[in-house]
């Protein structure tokens, strides 16, 4: 994964309901540096949606904060991909998340499957994107397009939650409309 660098501001459309909330706009995420437990991170965060810290070099997703900046949950190990990609690639990955307005830890287990690499274009052009799903044991699904190469996390994704979630049924899609560098 190519990390983009810190300052860059991506925009996207996003429109969900449910329990991934009622939405339908616009969300500007900004690349900063950050910490996290004493060491650093890439925040990626969006007034609307919180704020995702990454592993400064794999990317991989270490927790999360909510739009008020406190912790909500982090993921032990922290969510990655399994490098390298080739299209049919399965895995499974078990993580520990803890809750942090609750103080729970709960097991999670997410199947992950490379379905294949195309070409998907949206309002910010067209991206040669590996397309992945997964679903995981709450019984939430998602397929996201990602282009590595061009340092671009998600291209465009769709999330569904089934009734039996826990936190009830919901639906969230996205695509970017934009992707701006800071001037050097």
């Amino acid at each position: 994964m190519v990390i983009s660098p810190m300052g860059t501001v991506t925009t996207y459309h996003r429109k969900s309901s449910g329990s991934l909330g009622t939405y339908d706009g616009q969300v500007v995420w900004t690349h900063a540096p950050a910490t996290w437990q004493g060491k650093p991170v890439i925040s990626f965060g969006a007034p609307q949606a919180g704020v995702a810290l990454h592993d400064p070099v794999s990317f991989a997703m270490v927790a999360t904060l909510s739009p008020d900046g406190k912790p909500f949950m982090a993921f032990d190990p922290p969510i990655d991909y399994a490098w390298p990609l080739t299209v049919g690639k399965t895995w499974s990955t078990q993580y520990t998340v803890t809750l942090y307005p609750s103080g729970a830890t709960v097991p999670l287990k997410r199947d992950f499957k490379v379905e294949g690499i195309e070409d998907v274009t949206v309002p910010a052009g067209t991206f040669k994107a590996w397309k992945l799903s997964w679903k995981d044991s709450t019984g939430e699904a998602e397929t996201r397009w990602i282009s590595p190469a061009q340092g671009v996390a998600t291209v465009k994704r769709h999330v569904e939650r089934p009734a039996t979630h826990a936190q009830g049924p919901g639906v969230l899609d996205a695509e970017l409309l934009s992707r701006v560098l800071p001037a050097k």
